[in-house]
């Protein structure tokens, strides 16, 4: 059966018409709070992970750093600023909630 090479050009023409402003919102998924270390977290994480993945979860600096090294384990290629820059980021963004005062 002979290869057709026009679904695949097909395919990667798509991709390339694909407007900018759509190619922008894909890089930087919404509802993610501005602070310092949002670029480097948004580049470095939703290469593998859907940004629903820290929406829920609170944890302070240590244990979002511990997360980190735990995906440097598992094959993340980041450096150690890398590291510290995301763990301030999710910290402040997604750190724990003091508890609330009792009525």
């Amino acid at each position: 059966m002979p290869f057709s090479r026009k679904p695949v050009l097909a395919i990667l023409l798509g991709c390339l018409l694909v407007p900018p402003a759509a190619q922008a919102q894909r890089a930087k998924p919404p509802g993610f709070p501005d602070a310092p270390g949002k670029e480097v977290f948004v580049g470095k994480c939703f290469q593998c992970h859907a940004p629903t993945m820290w929406q829920d979860h609170r944890q302070d600096r240590r244990g979002w750093e511990s997360v980190l090294y735990r995906m440097v384990g598992r094959g993340a290629l980041w450096t150690e600023d890398e590291i510290r820059t995301m763990a301030d980021y999710l910290a402040a963004a997604y750190g724990r909630q003091p508890a609330a005062a009792s009525k």
